[in-house]
């Protein structure tokens, strides 16, 4: 693939989180799209077969920059929390693309974070805190996982500009959160 092309898949990609974003595979318009990208449809189509195919790219894409952030190494769940609410604050549009992931496509969006896209999953790195006992296993790790993002998220989706304080206190209960999570004291 030339430079050109990658330059081009990657213009589609960012134009398309931003369509998904705010409108979800059901309201999202490849024309919308192709305009915010400077791309005709076609070549949109060549790339990525047809809308949900472009959509999942956008949605597999947002949940990988979200194992990145996350690692494969947490010092403990509060770490952990404050890591996923850190990357929902400073990445919107990925949050609300994997949002949209969840309500539409509910059955890929949970296989493609059980079964990860690069053998790591934010599903593992809880997971591998129980395993050394410093998570609770009252509950399963995906039930945690989804605690945590929930938590981060109900925030996001319903506060659209928010002071500096208010993230800080927001934050705070999220952290907080985790720490009624961890088996041993946290370390923040």
């Amino acid at each position: 693939m030339t430079a050109a092309s990658i330059r081009t898949r990657e213009v589609i990609l960012d134009a398309a989180r931003a369509e998904f974003a705010e409108h979800g595979l059901a309201g999202g318009r490849v024309d919308r799209i192709a305009k915010a990208a400077g791309a005709n449809v076609q070549r949109i189509y060549a790339y990525y077969t047809d809308k949900a195919g472009l959509f999942q790219a956008v949605a597999t894409d947002a949940a990988e920059e979200l194992v990145a952030a996350i690692g494969t190494e947490q010092r403990d769940i509060v770490d952990f929390a404050g890591t996923v609410f850190d990357y929902v604050t400073q990445n919107p549009a990925n949050t609300r693309v994997m949002t949209w992931a969840r309500l539409e496509r509910e059955e890929e969006f949970f296989r493609m974070i059980h079964t990860g896209l690069s053998g790591a999953t934010p599903i593992s790195a809880v997971a591998q805190l129980q395993n050394t006992g410093r998570v609770t296993t009252r509950w399963d790790a995906g039930s945690i996982l989804e605690a945590i993002i929930a938590l981060c998220e109900r925030w996001h989706s319903t506060t659209s500009t928010a002071a500096p304080a208010e993230v800080t206190a927001h934050k705070e209960l999220v952290l907080a959160f985790a720490r009624t999570l961890a088996t041993e004291p946290a370390t923040r």
